[in-house]
């Protein structure tokens, strides 16, 4: 499973757990048990970017500008005073006669929930359709720059009836502070998976992990490069 993400407890994957990476574009699902991993088929064509095209259209603006709104002020869960709250919308054209429209931000979190609950049901129903559901139980995972939406997790429990929290990467010392959130998860995952993925077949020899992802390690070298590229 190439994403890296740190579990609260080595019980998720001593029992067992799904991990759900929301990118822009698609939504990838894995199950873990103690013995394997499974990649379930077929992705989900829903992401990120779908919540900020819906914006773009609903609030008759700019993509750029819609994902900034959608990063300041989208929120999957309604709050008591979003219709209180007023959020200024940039016009969509570049004419300087265009001027700014404000809308409630109970408009703007109404077009972010329907997507992000339609595609948490997606995930559901195909969690339930792939029969890991057992392997699974009610441990989740979420990870990906999608799941960084402001009460996703929340919503998802809802949806799911499972046991929710957001991953992050975990096995590369020396990461920037950018780039330790769930955004980086696959990236760090990719990193970490050619070292080590012998052993899901293999016992570990004392100090083996340690040795690639301590302070000298090849990891932890790759780690100090992206520190300073980024």
């Amino acid at each position: 499973m190439p994403a890296a993400f740190r579990p609260s407890s080595t019980t998720k994957l001593e029992l067992g757990c799904a991990c759900i990476d929301m990118g822009g574009g698609t939504t990838t699902i894995s199950a873990s048990s103690p013995k394997a991993s499974w990649c379930i088929p077929t992705p989900i064509s829903l992401g990120g970017h779908h919540v900020t095209t819906d914006l773009a259209r609903g609030l008759s603006t700019r993509i750029e500008d819609a994902e900034r709104l959608k990063v300041v002020h989208g929120s999957a869960l309604p709050n008591a005073a979003d219709e209180r709250d007023i959020v200024t919308v940039p016009p969509i054209g570049e004419d300087d006669r265009d001027q700014p429209t404000h809308v409630p931000r109970a408009l703007l979190s109404r077009i972010v929930r329907a997507r992000i609950e339609e595609t948490i049901e997606l995930i559901r129903d195909r969690i339930q359709r792939s029969g890991f559901s057992p392997i699974v139980g009610k441990r989740i995972v979420l990870t990906g720059g999608g799941s960084q939406l402001t009460g996703l997790p929340e919503v998802a429990r809802r949806i799911l009836a499972r046991n929710v929290r957001i991953g992050r990467p975990l096995g590369v010392s020396g990461l920037p502070t950018a780039a330790k959130g769930p955004a980086f998860s696959t990236a760090v995952g990719l990193m970490i998976y050619p070292q080590v993925a012998e052993l899901e077949e293999h016992a570990v020899q004392g100090g083996m992990l340690s040795q690639l992802t301590g302070g000298n390690g090849r990891i932890a070298r790759m780690g100090q490069w992206l520190k300073e590229s980024f």
